[in-house]
């Protein structure tokens, strides 16, 4: 898999994996699901089930995850689902 072709708006290179895997987001995991490439492309990925570690509280909660346009970098946002919606 190529995932820093020109097809994609975002370098995995310039994504912070180790800040990302400090909250519990691993890139391994989102290779594996399919899911790398969708974010590199910009795009919402598919709803994930996720178990972050925020300001020290476990958070179970599934959610989309879109890399979104910085400044400097990309910024990982995570779009929780609604379980009433």
């Amino acid at each position: 898999m190529n995932t820093n072709n020109k097809s994609n708006p975002f370098n995995e290179k310039e994504v912070k994996w180790d800040e990302l895997a400090a909250i519990g987001i691993l890139r391994d995991e989102l290779a594996a699901s399919g899911e790398l490439e969708t974010l590199l492309k910009g795009e919402k990925t598919g709803v994930l089930s996720l178990q972050l570690i925020l300001l020290g509280v476990d958070v179970e909660m599934d959610a989309t995850l879109q890399l979104v346009g910085n400044e400097d970098e990309p910024v990982l946002e995570i779009i929780g689902i609604n379980a009433n919606s």
